[in-house]
């Protein structure tokens, strides 16, 4: 005998599944969406959210399959893993824990990366413009669907250039909200105290203060005005309008006005972007753009390489990452190179421009 399905009184909510009254909370970031939820126990989460996130995006139009990738390494991950695609756009989605997240993508700009797109920066500027809106929407369509199967508590987007939308709160909502939760906060004044001087040294010297103006770079370079709020450690939330908030340690904000504000601080960047054109140019054995490039570097200093033994590898540009190619290789003075090197000469050899491997001894 099959037993019936107990009717739910009148006055109590109507219950779809297990998860009507399932509480999350949804992080949204550049393309990243999150859907988090406090039990991370929850079997029903995987079954209801993960596996009814994919069921939505099948109606709406995206091709849904396994991600071969996780499919021949990881295969006992398969099920909690997949890719999507529908037009121009790429969407990875997964689960872990207590939090479902869906990571969207093109294939249509420029590869910086060289594990993919889908690991670039700053995908959402990346996008065409149109492919931007269509973004927007599926985003908007993710959240009317989320608000039927779950009671959504807050929707958080915090990035430069993005404004209010779907149930977000601003960023001055967030930082109350971190404080109330936070056990750092001082139960008097209700947020917590930057009792380390080292805490609040700014980058030009200052000490920074709790409800302060600022002044910080973003991340292309650009300097911006906010409010610094305290958070932990050396670390300070800088609002810069209603719906823009930045987490920076002390040593990224300043106190005074920079001088020449059209200037970018972008020399890391810059320096990287040279060092992948000068590959370039030796892949394509164009030598007199290299070596213009290699003067623009490093003017008549002689360029080294830094070889990782435990990884049998070259640092990449800046120190991010490694490469087996010595064409790609991050180039550094010798000063760079040493420096790095004695810092763990168990592991790392200088190369010189002749390509030989030098080991470094530490003075003792």
């Amino acid at each position: 005998m099959v037993a019936r399905r107990r009717a739910s009184p009148v006055n109590t909510p109507i219950r779809r599944g297990e998860i009507a009254m399932r509480k999350v909370t949804v992080r949204l970031h550049d393309t990243h969406i999150g859907i988090w939820q406090d039990d991370a126990r929850d079997p029903s989460f995987s079954r209801e959210i993960y596996g009814g996130l994919i069921r939505h995006l099948r109606g709406a139009g995206w091709k849904v399959r396994v991600d071969p990738q996780i499919k021949r390494n990881y295969s006992c991950l398969s099920p909690s893993h997949r890719l999507a695609a529908k037009g121009a756009l790429r969407a990875s989605i997964k689960v872990s824990g207590r939090v479902v997240e869906m990571d969207v993508w093109a294939e249509t700009w420029p590869q910086r990366n060289p594990n993919g797109h889908r690991y670039d920066f700053d995908k959402r500027a990346r996008l065409a413009y149109l492919d931007r809106l269509r973004l927007t929407l599926e985003e908007r369509r993710v959240l009317a669907w989320l608000g039927t199967v779950a009671t959504i508590e807050s929707v958080k987007r915090f990035a430069l250039g993005i404004g209010p939308g779907f149930g977000e709160i601003t960023a001055l909502a967030h930082i109350a909200d971190g404080y109330a939760k936070s056990w750092h906060s001082d139960k008097a004044l209700g947020r917590p105290i930057c009792t380390a001087p080292s805490y609040s040294t700014s980058a030009d010297g200052g000490t920074i203060e709790h409800g302060v103006t600022v002044w910080f770079p973003d991340g292309k370079g650009r300097i911006l005005r906010g409010t610094a709020y305290y958070n932990i450690n050396n670390m300070w939330w800088v609002v810069a309008g209603p719906w823009t908030l930045q987490n920076l340690a002390s040593f990224q904000v300043y106190t005074r006005q920079p001088d020449d504000l059209r200037r970018k601080r972008n020399d890391r960047l810059r320096r990287e972007r040279l060092e992948q054109v000068l590959g370039g140019a030796i892949g394509r054995m164009d030598f007199r753009k290299a070596e213009t490039l290699r003067r623009l570097l490093f003017g008549a200093e002689q360029a080294f390489m830094i070889w990782s033994e435990h990884k049998e590898a070259y640092y990449r540009p800046q120190g991010r990452g490694y490469t087996t190619d010595a064409i790609r290789a991050g180039r550094y003075t010798k000063a760079e190179a040493e420096a790095e090197v004695r810092s763990a000469p168990d592991r790392l050899r200088l190369v010189t421009p002749e390509g030989r491997l030098v080991r470094l001894e530490v003075a003792a």
